[in-house]
């Protein structure tokens, strides 16, 4: 432990006593009896700290995947602007910092110790008088980067929902633009076990008399959205082609990909140039950049800004991360279906010999289907699990036997040594891709980039 760093940890290790506490696992396991109760205390909260969500322009950011790099693309679209911006996103995926950020840094871990400090007696008196007793980790969380918002005087706020939206902290926010990515089966158990109900759910970001803009294709599901945004008076806005997107995007990739071909063997790749792989088809992320585009023309952003700052958008850690090649290491949380999809196929736009695989997944996730569409494009499979206070992992012998029909398959219940293990099986032209959960691939992270690393930079991934 960094001694420069001793009150960030501490802070970080009371903020996660909380989350693992039966208080918080309530709401994580399933929605109360009386969910609006949610709302009603984040509202209390910010009330209690001076009605710190006053004086920014929000954007709200729903979806079942693609919210963080649609965030990640608007941020540096309004940054490259001239605009003070800050965001608020979840999860992390080495150290908790990274959920917060302003212009091109990251949170500074000391003051981010001093705003927990500055939250804590509320906290307890919260506890002790307030009917629905104390916030949530997430719901501090919400609050903390209010709080550092409202200090680097921010412009604008880009919120990314973390579960569904009609219960979600950034919904106390009275007026936003709203977006929502599309909609998948995820967080089932929370929000629902169709897509209609989860489509609701996820609907509960749109705020009356504004704006809200989606990439989703299916009708039924649009029918959904139109039908609320009349409700409420707000304008809808359906993304259908992803033309939209700066062409001049598209022939930028090669040259990202050449340039991480020539880097020296085992060498970390650089984040922005990984993210940019990923789009050698504009399939998926075309998608995520053309919503960020529409809302920055809503926005009446320059045409050449938007087109710069999509280039140079350095795209969240561990997703679709490339941490070294000669042997090629892939980290992609990917944790639900429509995500696996995604990696698969980003991983038919590369050239390898043999595909290792370690995966694990949260026990609330889909990993029967997620191993079904993953397994046969995979030459050897190695399920393990992750460590963290609030979540709990399948066990690898659960993981196991989801994928009965596959002969190459072991398991390691120490994900470091699953890692360690692969790494010595792997030829040079052979590839590993590590996914299944944000959590697992933020804790195999550390193994390239440590996290006293991003506390010193304040950024993601050093290059």
């Amino acid at each position: 432990m960094t001694k420069s760093f001793k009150k960030y940890y501490s802070a970080v290790k009371y903020l996660e006593t909380l989350s693992s506490s039966a208080h918080d696992q309530a709401y994580m396991k399933k929605h109360s009896a009386k969910p609006l109760q949610y709302l009603e205390r984040t509202q209390e909260f910010i009330k209690r700290l001076g009605n710190i969500d006053r004086g920014f322009r929000f954007i709200h950011i729903t979806g079942t995947s693609g919210k963080g790099s649609t965030v990640s693309y608007l941020h540096n679209i309004l940054y490259k602007a001239g605009y003070k911006v800050g965001s608020f996103t979840s999860p992390y995926c080495t150290t908790s910092i990274e959920k917060i950020k302003v212009d091109n840094k990251l949170i500074d871990p000391i003051i981010f110790s001093e705003l927990v400090d500055k939250v804590k007696p509320i906290i307890k008196d919260m506890q002790k008088d307030y009917k629905y007793g104390r916030p949530s980790y997430f719901e501090i969380f919400f609050a903390l980067s209010l709080l550092y918002f409202k200090k680097m005087k921010c412009k604008f706020v880009i919120l990314e929902v973390g579960c569904g939206g009609k219960y979600d902290a950034g919904n106390i926010v009275k007026k936003s633009i709203s977006a929502c990515t599309n909609i998948g089966l995820d967080h089932t158990h929370l929000l629902g076990k169709t897509l209609p109900k989860i489509a609701k759910e996820k609907a509960g970001i749109i705020k009356p008399n504004t704006h809200f803009f989606t990439t989703e294709k299916r009708e039924s599901i649009l029918k959904i959205f139109k039908n609320i945004c009349e409700q409420k008076r707000t304008k809808f806005h359906n993304i259908k082609t992803y033309k939209q997107t700066p062409l001049s995007f598209y022939r930028h990739v090669p040259m990202a990909i050449e340039s991480i071909q020539n880097k020296k063997k085992n060498s970390i790749a650089p984040n922005y140039l990984c993210s940019r792989m990923t789009d050698t088809s504009g399939k998926f992320q075309s998608a995520n950049q053309a919503l960020a585009v529409t809302i920055a023309r809503y926005i009446k952003i320059n045409e050449n800004t938007i087109t710069d700052a999509i280039l140079h958008t350095q795209l969240p850690p561990c997703r679709f991360e490339i941490m070294q090649k000669n042997p090629l290491i892939i980290l992609d949380g990917a944790h639900n279906p429509d995500k696996i999809k995604s990696v698969v196929h980003n991983l038919k736009n590369l050239t390898y010999g043999k595909l290792y695989i370690i995966f694990a997944a949260s026990d609330t996730k889909d990993a029967k289907e997620m191993l079904r569409i993953l397994l046969p494009n995979t030459d050897e499979i190695l399920f393990t699990q992750f460590k963290t206070s609030n979540r709990d992992s399948f066990k690898p012998e659960q993981l196991l036997k989801f994928s009965s029909n596959f002969k190459n398959k072991s398991i390691e219940h120490s994900a470091l040594k699953a890692l360690k293990q692969t790494i010595k099986k792997l030829k040079s032209n052979d590839a590993l891709l590590i996914t299944g959960s944000l959590y697992l691939t933020g804790e195999l992270r550390k193994y390239w980039i440590k996290e006293n690393q991003i506390l010193t930079n304040r950024e993601t991934c050093q290059i």
